[in-house]
């Protein structure tokens, strides 16, 4: 069948008519007159999408016409060859997650020795004050055999001296006037270097991510694990059985030992004993000396990433920023048992089977009960917790899956919130306090004590770090079959940390013997650790 041309014409134009008059009559609803769709929630009102799509299919606003929103850095530059180009890096973060064994050693716990602070001997004259001194004012000259009308002065190169002179104790029976040969240590006084570097084994955990542009954030934390150490004299027991003053009665004295160590104590009270004044007794704790420490620590920090400031085919430098927390936890214990008993001392080095095995012990029939049997001991425990901003650099050595070497520069000042307590019984003098104690019997009284306080102030902190990661897991009988092992590396690394102004619990300890109490006294110095860590890295 044919039409006519006119017949297509008018038809076209109806036909163009009715589309126009229907669209007319269209409800606008919230749209309004004039446009194409109405606002929903989850797209650009501007825009032409299709009406209520989830809010997951909404590419608005995260995608333009322009620029694909899935960029992390754009940049065009022109290369040396004149040329203009643009480097684009897409969103993509790269994961790590990691594990390690760490092996610390921790400074060992000070140097200062137990007790008040005393007047040594004076080395080159064997002297107190550098002048000879002996019970009665009377006195010879070093090398020569001098007795002077009340007593013996100084005999050749030993010195002759009251028992009360600091810092040694009242081991002779009698009147106040009688005389102890000082010679050879024979009470020493202890110190904290006796016991050597804190070392145990702990765990650290990190995780992070890093961007293409070399931006990124990690966060990690430790424990080093708790150490402790011990130096002891003596003993309290035998097999099993505790001492009593009737065994060392039976015993003619022989458990008894002077080089076990004595603690010089400010009493708080003036004596004066022929022309010489102090305020100072040592206790002797000839069945019994010793003392521990224990120690750990943990920690966590986060730092965020910048961009690499230097950037080479191999090498990279870039800054952080972040913050730390540490906490460092120490205690020290003393305990002391002093036996009550006075006597002579057997200083015989010369001839006999026994003659090396009873110095310094009381000699045969010579120890006389003053006093009871007594227990001296003080806990001191310190709590350090910092926390604080920190700085730093952190910079990559090679590109490479196979081999990767790193490295971290650390610093930060961290407030640091120290809590102190100390509690013990029996710090004193016993035999001191009941000829020059005014009347005072330690062991009739109280002698318990404890007392606590806090303080805070800002620790200067540095660390540094340097790790390798290598891809040596994939080459180890069994374990590179296992399913986790893929895009697993094996790393290992050394970590010092050094922190300045931390009280040490040993060293914070304000000795004073009864009637007075020790006390709390901040003894601070640099703290170091280093850790060792062995583990493995999973990147994903």
């Amino acid at each position: 069948m044919r039409f006519p041309h006119w017949l297509k014409t008018v038809a076209s134009t109806l036909l163009l008519s009715a589309v126009a008059g229907s669209a007319t009559a269209q409800d606008y609803g919230a749209a309004g007159p004039g446009q194409f769709q109405p606002a929903y929630g989850t797209n650009n009102p501007g825009a032409l999408y299709p009406q209520g799509l989830p809010q997951g299919y909404q590419p608005y606003p995260a995608i333009s016409p322009y620029q694909m929103g899935n960029v992390a850095w754009d940049q065009t530059f022109q290369d040396t060859n004149g040329l203009w180009v643009r480097r684009m890096l897409h969103t993509n973060r790269d994961y790590f997650g990691s594990i390690d064994m760490i092996y610390s050693e921790i400074k060992r716990p000070g140097n200062t020795h137990l007790g008040s602070e005393y007047i040594p001997l004076d080395s080159a004259t064997n002297s107190i004050r550098g002048n000879p001194i002996n019970t009665n004012g009377q006195g010879g000259t070093p090398g020569a055999t001098g007795t002077g009308a009340g007593g013996s002065g100084i005999v050749d190169s030993n010195v002759y001296i009251s028992r009360l002179t600091i810092p040694y104790p009242i081991l002779l029976t009698g009147t106040a006037t009688e005389n102890i040969e000082l010679q050879n240590d024979i009470f020493p006084i202890r110190d904290l270097s006796e016991l050597a570097d804190y070392r145990s084994i702990g765990l650290s955990l990190d995780w992070g991510f890093f961007n293409e542009d070399g931006s990124g954030f990690g966060v990690g934390g430790y424990w080093t694990g708790m150490d402790t150490q011990l130096f002891q004299m003596g003993q309290d027991e035998i097999n099993g059985i505790p001492i009593t003053q009737d065994i060392i009665e039976n015993s003619d004295g022989r458990l008894l030992f002077t080089r076990n160590g004595a603690i010089p104590l400010d009493w708080g009270l003036q004596y004066v004993d022929n022309e010489i004044i102090g305020n100072l007794g040592t206790n002797k704790y000839d069945l019994l000396f010793s003392y521990y420490t224990k120690t750990f620590s943990i920690g966590a920090d986060a730092n965020y990433y910048m961009p690499p400031i230097v950037e080479r085919e191999a090498f990279k430098v870039r800054s952080f920023l972040g913050g730390r927390y540490m906490h460092i936890g120490e205690q020290f214990n003393f305990r002391g048992i002093d036996s009550g008993f006075g006597y002579t001392l057997d200083l015989n080095t010369g001839g006999g089977n026994n003659a090396q095995a009873n110095l310094y012990r009381p000699e045969a029939g010579s120890i006389q009960r003053n006093y009871d049997l007594f227990e001296a001991t003080l806990t001191n425990n310190v709590r350090s917790d910092l926390a604080g901003g920190q700085a730093g650099l952190r910079y990559d050595f090679g590109d490479g899956e196979e081999f990767h070497l790193w490295g971290q520069s650390t610093f930060g000042l961290l407030v640091n919130h120290e809590q102190y307590r100390q509690y013990g019984n029996n710090i004193g003098d016993q035999q001191g306090l009941l000829i020059y104690g005014n009347g005072i019997d330690m062991l009739a009284e109280d002698a318990t004590f404890d007392t606590s306080r806090s303080m805070t102030h800002i620790s200067p902190m540095f660390e540094q770090t340097i790790m390798a990661e290598m891809e040596i897991l994939d080459y180890v009988p069994v374990v590179k079959n296992l399913p986790f092992i893929e895009n697993t590396v094996f790393r290992v690394g050394l970590t010092g940390t050094v922190v300045g102004e931390v009280a040490r619990a040993g060293e914070s300890i304000d000795w004073r013997g009864f009637p007075q109490f020790p006390s709390i006294r901040a003894g601070r110095e640099t703290w170091w650790m280093t850790q060792w860590n062995f583990g493995i890295e999973k990147r994903y």
